[in-house]
This record gives structure tokens, sequence and C-alpha cells, in this order.
């Protein structure tokens, strides 16, 4: 099933290249002799593209020699099946609709290309930001490696100087103890 674009009167009017007064008179004719167009819910005339067709067929015959505009239609009527004359609903579709339809689809993929650059843009920003963050995080961790190599190092000549102190004091308290006092060396 496929879906079915319907006309205006003035769609008509430009598919068959009359005015739109005459493509009134046109379909009022062809009403009068029984053949009935569709209408939508708010009773507008739609054509379907067989209805063009009759009216293609109708600027065709009333142009030969002998023939009259009613007389054309009533050949036209008479071979035809009357249209169904239900209301047409949510599938009415014209080319004034297809037409709108069609501006908001291409504003639609407008603002999606331009959705589509921004999000680039941005991901390029995140992606300069990351590497900026990168580098100073690599800079941070080696000012921070060097601190305690250096912290390190001086903890260690720290505990080297006082190892040595204390080795002194040790040898010092040790030749003191070895020293006998004077009032020592009379009581021995």
């Amino acid at each position: 099933m496929y879906m079915e674009f319907y006309e205006k009167v003035d769609g008509l009017a430009r598919a068959i290249g009359v005015t739109t007064s005459t493509a009134k008179k046109y379909y009022l004719l062809f009403e009068e002799h029984g053949y009935n167009f569709k209408r939508n819910q708010q009773g507008q005339l739609l054509f379907s593209q067989d209805d063009i067709n009759l009216f293609k067929e109708l600027m065709l015959l009333k142009n030969e020699k002998g023939m009259t505009v009613p007389k054309a239609v009533r050949e036209i009527v008479k071979g035809k099946v009357i249209t169904d004359t239900t209301d047409i609903t949510d599938i009415t579709v014209t080319t004034e609709d297809i037409t709108v339809i069609t501006k908001q689809v291409t504003t639609v993929m407008t603002e999606i290309e331009e959705l589509k650059k921004l999000v680039k843009d941005q991901n390029e920003i995140i992606d300069k930001q990351q590497e900026d963050f990168k580098k100073q995080f690599l800079k941070q961790e080696a000012y921070i490696k060097d601190s305690l190599e250096q912290r390190d190092k001086t903890l260690v000549t720290t505990l080297r100087e006082m190892q040595d102190s204390q080795k002194e004091i040790a040898a010092t308290l040790s030749k003191e103890k070895d020293k006998k006092k004077w009032w020592q060396i009379w009581r021995s």
C-alpha cells in the first residue's frame, strides 16, 4: 500500500494549466454529473492523481471539434466509477504540505549539521584540555619524584651525620670511662 498525495483546488489548477476559478467551474461540472471528489475533515476538496488525470483528459477532449466542456464532462463521467466520498483524515497530504514538510526537514537537517559541528568543536576542546591536563600531571609527577629524591638524599645525609655524631660521643664517653680520676688512682 502506498501513500497517495492530494492537491487542493489551486494545486489542481497549476497541474492542468488553468486559473483557480476555471478549475472550480470544471470540478462543479463533474459533481453535477455525479462524480464526487474527496474532502478532508474541514470540507476542503482534495484531488488525487487519478482526479488530476481526469481533468487532463477533459482538457484534451474539450478541444476536439464540436465538443463543449459540459459534453466532454458527460463523456468522461460515463466511463468512470464514482469516487469514494468518505472523508480523508490523517493521510491527506497536499503539495503545500510536502513543501512545508520539505522546508522543515531542511531546517532540521541544517540544525543537525550545526549540532554535529558544535559537538566536533567541543570534542576538540575536550581533547586539548585532556592533553593539557596530561602534560600538567606529568610535570607534577616529575616535580614530586625530584622532591622525594632530594628529601631522601637529605634524610640519608642527616642520618649519617647523626650516626657519626653518636659514634664520636660514644668514643668520647668510652675514653672518659677508661680514664681514672686522680683519687681513683690512689685507691687501687
